[in-house]
């Protein structure tokens, strides 16, 4: 799953995949803006065939917080 997100966050951030780690914070290492994760979660929602509820996202500030979250829904599903 981790190249997944990897290959998708590749679109919003300027990175080579291998330097997105599962540690890497969202806004304070890769500089995402909130808006940037929403349009993100919309990616993961296809790629993934899940639905994001926003009001779960405000836990989500590392790339492995998104993984954790990505796997719990589709465990859901």
């Amino acid at each position: 799953m981790l190249d997944q997100v990897r290959d998708i966050m590749t679109r919003y951030v300027e990175l080579e995949p291998e330097q997105i780690l599962p540690e890497s914070k969202l806004a304070e290492e890769l500089g995402l803006t909130s808006f940037a994760v929403m349009s993100m979660m919309g990616d993961f929602e296809e790629e993934f065939g899940i639905t994001v509820d926003e009001n779960e996202l405000t836990d989500i500030h590392t790339v492995g917080d998104i993984i954790a979250y990505l796997e719990k829904k589709q465990a859901e599903a």
